[in-house]
């Protein structure tokens, strides 16, 4: 997805060589706090722009007029040069930067490596450059077009820059209605009033179910049709993909799942298939693919392949229930049943937690100790240049098996050593990315951190000392899309309710190179 910012400048300052298309400024200010759309973020001064070769110079985000010529990283910003093409579309432009009308910059990029600091501001570590666009209004202060070199002095505004400035100030105009259209279907489409979802009719999950059982017809067949809709929908690890917007309640439900599952969040997550009590899966045994130079024409170029097997998982259920009577349905208010339920989908989350741990800690532990990381002290005399040390080793080893570093799993224990980590002295080079003579940071109350700039996630209950690299790819959970919605209704043996939340769950491990755990010298 592209992003926009756009940065405040200043009036231009001229100079007297150059033929007025050569323009130079500050594309992305480093260090400066932007609001958008209720989420803050920002450009550190080491935030890495891939792409600066390729991009393009536009006019207002919508007309190509040029190209960027040169870019650095300074103290203050990512400084750019750029050459206006003589077209009429660049002449018009080089107008209105003369008058002063254009004094901003704006840029279109898409993010690749984002972090979260503890205030919740989004720390763009790595971006794509596709556009940066001269612009007559954009969002922040602090960038500015430093230089616009121009042979021609300064003249008075003639009849047609004065049209050309009065179709930009209608242009503005359209614009802004079009914003507060934007912003007005955004609103909209968060109400639930207005949604077109059947599920929009009822404010929480009791609601529903009470509707299900009803004696109205046309009130149980409607409940029916919502429930349909809420098992099509597809449960992705934090969201339910749909095309309506979703109740709050269906979002509580959710939320609910992410707090109590850290760890099966840390898992790649697939739909099951709809039929069948295993599956199989598969896993790469090995990978011999190369490129290299060809030594000279007709001989054959470097051979390797890559080789496939087959696992399998079971399918199993987990869910619970409990007997609510006809009476007590009808009875009990609706946010009574909507708490019952919520109870059972607290449990269904506890239960398919401890199955992730499980999958996850087995995956770890079946690791043979040739192929961990061998250290030469213990976890706990670990000190910052040995952290240092470990993961450059196992970036080098993810490297080799084509693996993506995406964090470091440890044990409570070895969560607090880190945490009680300390450096003597000011080092050289900044090693954390954060522009300070510091390790990273830890969240205590989160049990996740940044170290050396990886993330960390504490593996609640995984044996003591425990280390270990992983990709996210590693361990895969499969689960039903209607989990936790899916209910299962009535008993005609006693003839009460029982309803239950539950749900289809396997895990597996998919990708056995990405992860690297890390043997420790044993404990004196």
């Amino acid at each position: 997805m592209k992003h926009e910012i756009g940065l405040k400048g200043r009036r231009l300052t001229r100079s007297k060589e150059g033929d007025g298309r050569t323009v130079e400024g500050i594309a992305v200010p480093f260090g400066d706090i932007i609001d958008v759309w209720g989420e803050r973020e920002t450009f550190d001064p080491d935030t890495v722009f891939e792409g600066l070769d390729n991009a393009k110079l536009y006019y207002q985000h919508d007309t190509l007029i040029g190209s960027i010529t040169n870019g650095e990283n300074r103290e203050d910003g990512l400084h750019i040069t750029a050459r206006i093409a003589d077209t009429q579309q660049g002449r018009d432009a080089v107008a209105l930067l003369d008058e002063g009308a254009l004094d901003s910059l704006s840029v279109g990029f898409v993010p690749l490596e984002n972090s979260k600091d503890e205030d919740g501001v989004t720390h763009r570590r790595r971006v794509r450059l596709l556009e940066t666009s001269l612009v007559s209004w954009p969002a922040y202060e602090n960038a500015k077009i430093t230089n616009h070199r121009n042979k021609q002095e300064g003249k008075p505004m003639d009849e047609e820059l004065k049209k050309l400035l009065d179709s930009l100030q209608s242009r503005q105009d359209e614009q802004a209605d079009s914003l507060r259209s934007i912003e007005t279907t955004l609103t909209s489409r968060l109400e639930p009033a207005n949604s077109s979802s059947p599920l929009s009719a009822y404010r929480n999950q009791g609601e529903l179910v009470k509707a299900l059982v009803s004696d109205d017809q046309g009130k149980a067949d409607a409940a029916r049709q919502a429930y349909t809709a809420l098992l099509e929908r597809d449960y992705t690890g934090s969201t339910v993909a749909d095309v309506d917007p979703q109740p709050t309640w269906i979002n509580d439900r959710i939320r609910l799942l992410e707090q109590k599952r850290r760890i099966a969040g840390l898992l790649t997550h697939e739909t099951l298939p709809a039929e069948g009590m295993t599956m199989s899966y598969l896993v790469l045994k090995t990978d011999t693919t190369t490129v290299g130079k060809q030594a000279k024409e007709g001989d054959p170029l470097p051979f390797g392949k890559i080789t496939f097997g087959d696992e399998s998982a079971t399918i199993d259920t987990y869910g619970g229930y409990g007997d609510l009577t006809r009476q007590r349905i009808d009875r009990m208010p609706a946010s009574g049943v909507n708490y019952y339920m919520r109870a059972l989908t607290n449990a269904y989350a506890k239960a398919t937690e401890a199955a992730a741990r499980t999958a996850l800690y087995g995956a770890i532990a079946g690791v043979a100790d040739a192929d961990k990381l061998t250290v030469a002290k213990t976890a706990a005399d670990m000190k910052p240049n040995d952290w240092l040390d470990l993961i450059i080793d196992a970036a080098a080893k993810f490297d080799d098996v084509n693996a993506s570093l995406d964090y470091i799993g440890v044990s409570p224990d070895v969560f607090k050593q880190i945490a009680h980590l300390t450096d003597e002295g000011d080092r050289f080079l900044d090693v954390s990315g954060q522009g300070a003579t510091t390790l990273g940071s830890l969240d205590p109350a989160g049990i996740t951190g940044r170290l050396l700039r990886r993330d960390v996630n504490m593996l609640d209950g995984a044996p003591e000392g425990t280390v270990v690299f992983m990709d996210k790819t590693a361990v895969t959970m499969w689960e039903s899309g209607g989990a936790p919605f899916q209910l299962q209704a009535d008993n005609i043996i006693n003839l009460t309710r029982q309803f239950s939340v539950y749900g289809y769950a396997a895990f597996g491990t998919t990708f056995k190179q990405g992860i690297l755990p890390v043997k420790f010298s044993p404990k004196a």
